[in-house]
């Protein structure tokens, strides 16, 4: 079930780069390339927070102790 998640997620990705291809003829265009860095910019932002997600999911995992002070 996970890798058919996966593919339809990367079959978007490839959606999404043959669409950046289309917009290459328009990129002279400032409020196309304005909407390009900042959908980009977004997209990153997105990936590095579910990055930052899974890393303290797997600390809390990880470790039996908390943050908990007054025990």
């Amino acid at each position: 079930m996970v890798s058919v998640v996966h593919l339809l997620k990367t079959v978007r990705l490839l959606r999404l780069l043959r669409l950046l291809q289309k917009m290459d003829r328009y990129s002279q265009h400032s409020t196309v390339v304005l909407t390009l860095l900042m959908s980009m910019f977004a997209l990153l932002a997105h990936w590095m927070a579910c990055i930052w997600y899974v890393i303290g999911k797997m600390e809390i995992e990880a470790n039996t102790y908390n943050w908990d002070i007054g025990e």
